[in-house]
């Protein structure tokens, strides 16, 4: 979408306006009109037309910047906004391409999003939040575990606004529903001598999903429409994820992250498993540095990173 996008929709807003007249005020031919109509129906505009001239129904549910626009109110976060309708990945297009800081990358599709360890992230087309953010602003090498679980808490906090229901963190970096997974962080770094010079941190989200979209999934996986048995407002959800984003990173507070992580961790008390490291012991909870406590046969072991799984016996 562009200026001329944008201005078609404001005016087609109110009322009826012909062809002939929005030709007169933007200056371009009546079949540009028309193909430019075209093109805002493809992004799930519904616009009547009519004898009396084109009127918009219904805007689209697509995240297309002139919708988020009405909703967004950061001052640096996503104000540089990229929308795809359709894209491989939008972690692979933000490491690809040099975006200051504070971008934000978003797609309605992804056809090969991917989450931890290389694992295929289902992007269900419309229904979800797939997007990346690209930070330049980074912290110190060894406070970036905790860096990395501020996303999840702030995610967790935002989206427990629109639900009924509590929302649990599976250690590092996912959201749990039911006992079912909603969202996803894939948090890459680039190195530069001993300073981490830019964080794009990689966000999933499963909203308005359908049964369908995780039936051949081998791991359990929901949405929160599925689980609140109601559709979501996506576009208030997301522009408050940012907004919420861009306040704690301004002002980041490692014991409120610990703690928000520590009360919501998922199988807390409970045993579990780390295949990597053939580790298994109950879980207890986080260090100051947000690295996880195991009380093993050996004793409490502290872990920096690695894949849970439940211990079912």
């Amino acid at each position: 979408m562009d200026k001329i996008d944008e201005t078609i929709l404001k005016l087609i807003e109110k009322e009826n306006i012909s062809g002939e007249k929005l030709s007169s005020l933007l200056k371009i031919s009546r079949t540009a009109v028309w193909k430019r109509i075209k093109k805002l129906e493809k992004l799930e505009y519904i616009i009547e037309h009519s004898p009396k001239g084109y009127r918009l129904i219904k805007p689209t549910d697509y995240l297309v910047p002139y919708e988020l626009k009405k909703y967004l109110k950061t001052n640096w976060l996503g104000q540089n906004y990229i929308f795809f309708e359709d894209i491989n990945s939008t972690n692979i297009y933000a490491k690809e391409n040099n975006l200051p800081h504070g971008t934000v990358v978003l797609a309605e599709n992804q056809t090969a999003g991917k989450g931890r360890k290389g694992r295929k992230w289902i992007s269900q087309k419309g229904k979800g939040l797939y997007f990346s953010i690209v930070l330049k602003e980074t912290p110190p090498l060894n406070s970036f575990l905790i860096y990395s679980l501020l996303f999840p808490a702030v995610v967790k906090k935002t989206l427990e606004k629109f639900i009924s229901q509590k929302i649990h963190i599976k250690w590092p970096n996912d959201l749990y529903l039911n006992n079912k997974k909603i969202a996803g962080f894939l948090i890459e770094s680039e190195i530069e001598g001993n300073e981490i010079s830019k964080v794009i941190v990689g966000i999933g989200i499963n909203i308005n999903n359908t049964e369908e979209a995780f039936k051949n999934l081998d791991k359990p996986a929901t949405s929160l429409f599925i689980e609140e048995r109601k559709e979501l407002p996506r576009k208030k959800i997301f522009a408050k994820i940012l907004e919420n984003i861009e306040s704690c990173l301004e002002d980041i507070k490692p014991e409120e992250i610990l703690k928000t992580v520590e009360d919501s961790l998922l199988w807390k008390g409970k045993k579990v498993y780390l295949p990597e490291i053939n580790l298994e012991g109950v879980l207890l909870g986080l260090n100051k540095e947000g690295g996880l406590l195991l009380d093993t046969e050996k004793g409490i072991e502290t872990i920096y990173s690695g894949d849970l799984t439940l211990r079912q016996r």
